[in-house]
């Protein structure tokens, strides 16, 4: 094969892995900011009227 082809094929992984790395960052980020944290009270009414059914 060509090595302008391997080049390039290369060159074009490399730039969807940094792609991926800034949305993956980002994403993390935003799911750290927006985390919702869960109410215990809430957890125990689900857990009583689990069986009342």
């Amino acid at each position: 094969m060509d090595p302008l082809y391997i080049k390039l094929a290369l060159g074009g992984i490399a730039l969807l892995a940094c792609i991926g790395l800034f949305f993956g960052i980002g994403l993390a980020l935003a799911a750290h900011k927006f985390a919702v944290e869960i109410n215990p009270k809430v957890e125990a009414v689900k857990e009583v009227l689990a069986g009342a059914q």
